[in-house]
């Protein structure tokens, strides 16, 4: 079949386009937090859930892990941003560098204390240690040294480093040992003797077990450093260290000039790894002058460089779960998800959805019914055609899988497969193959925009006519991920939502200017001027002396002109709370320019994903769910969706969600004006109200009350124009 296409979307009626100043009083300049350190500030935060003595022990190494993993996603994106900002004359970058830096040292400092003064101690009363070298037993050395030997030593290489030898590329993120060396009868101090030279460490499994006691690990690196004498025969090593260098994760393509996007991918993944150098980890307390060594040969501050006070890269902590099989005391109690609809009503889901709308909450809310839907729809012979987005997807998708037996089996399958989600790019490209050769239609991204929007559209032959099913959801549709996400899923057969949808696919595909939605808004088009509207109303009505209020869960704010929206509608007296689980630049509770305005972050055992918005209206509320976090990338470069829900069932549940979040005194921070955090506790006598705890209660018990009203229900088409 050939490449699959690109489009070219037309987007020239862009109503979203930032619209005037808000009216109000003067902002001052200082009004927004850095976006890196409000990142950080939100990292800590995860980090507090791992210095927490009543989370479970394997849970608390997960979340060590998770801060290393975000660190280095951190480094790759905004850092490597702010280092080429601050070196191109940005007066706000090289203003914020230092102190972005300090954050990022004190967490990690912060993140190997928890470590090593906690979390390791503990795992070691329960049957899991990590052995310096210093402490190997004789056996344990002697079979250590066999390993080495047998499995390790040959597959290094060394690598010189002089004159004729440049310093290697090592990998983005992986483990060396940097050596520096004199031959044998030199004196170590004899400066212009002295040699250095690189060893990779070979990737994969970091745990290798001791012999001498049970539930005891030698990390592979450190086998490595103790035993490659061996490859430099006639020199001695007199100094060693260990390094992890990070690298620039950006890839830079020319989309207008680009003539095959998905071959311009492909060739600036492999650069990835070969990007600048925005961070060495070191370790701590050895190699002082191979460190010195290395900042100069890879061309960073001394600032860059961060000596780590314990294993490097913690990140195989996600693997210690399974050293201790069985440990399930040791892990959150086993979520109990909710399967909705239920059994009887999801037999023929299309009459269940005509019925009305469908709201799921994942995770409480088992995702497999999304899944199951697309399964179904591939295999029912009255459906005519599938249409879906593809952002991020699990490595073995039963959703693309699916897709794929739908084109198969001669059903028209469209899928908008995004090669540009960051550190997805090559998972995506496999995918994007793969669908094509099964004889579906992919597109592959959009010149100059990421679809971001999370959208299936079924199109089915039903009894009296054809008809819309739509799903839009506020994750990517990825099954693992929403085991461990919160998100919502609409399930809806409505005419003006699905009028909607198609037109936006419309749009997406091929040449279509951008409708007028009926129920929702799109960016980069209608979405940013849409919220703006209804935050400016509620400014409208507090100033008329009506009840004014807005609530919004979102992922991120670091749009500026939508923080100044919001501040002058808290000047009007707009009752303003927002729940942001990550970044956040607006400056809450700051006398005279953000006194009713409250931010607070949830952050639990599930990452909050969620994207609500609630607007009073003098009490005609508006409900939507969006894909879009308000950040300028989102509003602005992307293809996003926002839904209003109107089903009052579904806006009650909404209210409820967004009500338990507020109200949470457990896993809940009230951020502060300068963008750290307080975290909550109940006072005394206070109950408890962790809100993913209360949830998982409301989604069992919602799922209880439609089992009790489910026999018997009568299916009616739903009325056209609903």
């Amino acid at each position: 079949m050939g490449r699959p296409s690109r489009a070219k979307a037309v987007v020239t009626r862009n109503t979203s386009a930032r619209p005037a100043d808000p009216a109000g009083p003067h902002l001052p300049a200082d009004r927004f937090v850095s976006r890196e350190l409000s990142w950080l500030h939100f990292n800590r935060r995860v980090l507090e859930e791992a210095q927490d003595a009543s989370v479970p022990l394997l849970e608390r190494a997960k979340f060590l892990a998770i801060v290393g993993s975000n660190l280095d996603e951190f480094t790759m994106v905004r850092l490597a941003e702010l280092l080429d900002l601050s070196k191109g004359g940005n007066e706000r970058a090289a203003q914020d560098l230092p102190a972005v830096r300090r954050a990022q040292r004190a967490l990690v400092d912060d993140q190997y204390a928890c470590w090593g003064g906690s979390v390791a101690p503990a795992l070691e009363k329960q049957g899991f240690r990590i052995v310096p070298a210093a402490n190997w037993a004789a056996a344990d050395r002697e079979t250590l040294r066999i390993y080495y030997r047998d499995q390790l030593e040959p597959i290094l290489t060394p690598l010189a480093v002089d004159p004729a030898r440049p310093f290697p590329l090592v990998t983005n993120r992986g483990i060396c040992v940097a050596v520096t060396l004199v031959a044998e009868g030199d004196l170590p101090t004899a400066l212009e003797t002295r040699r250095n030279a690189v060893v990779a460490v070979p990737s994969g499994n970091r745990l290798v077990a001791l012999v001498s006691e049970p539930g005891t690990f030698a990390l592979q690196e450190d086998i490595v450093l103790m035993f490659l004498d061996h490859l430099f025969p006639g020199y001695r090593v007199i100094e060693r260290c260990l390094f992890r260098p990070t690298r620039d994760g950006s890839i830079e393509i020319d989309e207008q000039d680009a003539p095959d996007l998905l071959t311009e991918i492909e060739q600036e993944l492999s650069s990835r790894d070969h990007g600048t150098v925005v961070r060495l980890e070191v370790e701590a307390g050895v190699g002082g002058e191979l460190q010195a060594w290395l900042v100069e040969r890879l061309k960073l501050d001394a600032a860059d460089c961060i000596p780590i006070p314990g294993p490097l890269d913690l990140t195989f902590l996600f693997g210690v779960q399974g050293k201790l099989p069985g440990r399930t005391d040791l892990l959150a109690p086993p979520l109990e998800q909710v399967v909705n609809p239920p059994d009887e009503a999801w037999e023929d889901p299309w009459a269940t959805i005509r019925e009305g709308d469908v709201m799921l909450h994942h995770p409480y809310e088992s995702f497999n019914r999304v899944v199951e839907l697309v399964q179904k729809a591939a295999a029912d012979p009255q459906v005519l055609a599938i249409k879906q987005t593809l952002y991020r997807t699990s490595g073995d998708s039963p959703i693309v899988r699916a897709l794929m037996l739908a084109a198969r089996a001669g059903k028209q399958v469209t899928v908008l497969m995004e090669l540009k989600a960051r550190f997805d790019e090559a998972a995506n490209i496999r995918w994007a193959r793969a669908l094509e050769e099964a004889g579906a239609h992919v597109i592959y991204g959009l010149v100059g925009y990421k679809v971001h929007a999370k959208l299936t559209l079924i199109i089915r032959r039903d009894e009296d006519g054809i008809r819309r099913y739509c799903h839009l959801g506020t994750g990517n549709y990825n099954e693992k991920t929403a085991r461990l996400y919160t998100d919502l899923s609409l399930l809806t057969a409505n005419e003006a939502v699905g009028r909607d949808v198609a037109a936006l696919f419309n749009v997406i595909t091929g040449y279509a200017l951008p409708p007028e939605y009926e129920r929702l808004a799109v960016a980069p088009t209608t979405l940013r001027s849409q919220c703006v509207a209804w935050i400016r109303r509620e400014a409208d009505h507090a100033r008329a002396g009506k009840p004014a209020h807005i609530i919004a869960k979102f992922n991120a704010l670091v749009d500026e002109a939508m923080a100044d929206e919001l501040y002058a509608a808290g000047q009007a007296g707009v009752d303003i709370q927002l729940i942001v689980r990550g970044m956040c630049i607006l400056r809450p509770g700051v006398p005279g320019l953000s006194d009713h305005i409250r931010v607070t972050s949830v952050v639990g055992r599930f990452l909050e994903h969620s994207r609500i918005y609630c607007f009073h209206n003098a009490g005609n509320p508006v409900y939507a769910i969006s894909s879009a976090d308000w950040m300028s990338r989102n509003l602005d470069r992307r293809v996003e969706h926002l839904v209003r829900i109107e089903d009052p069932a579904l806006t009650k549940r909404l209210q409820v969600i967004l009500d338990a979040s507020l109200a949470d005194n457990i896993q809940s921070r009230d951020i502060q004006p300068d963008g750290t955090s307080r975290r909550r506790q109940p006072a005394k006598g206070e109950k408890a109200r962790p809100c993913q705890v209360l949830l998982a209660a409301e989604a069992k018990a919602g799922s209880a009350r439609a089992k009790r009203t489910s026999t018997g229900l009568r299916f009616k088409p739903r009325r056209k124009g609903g």
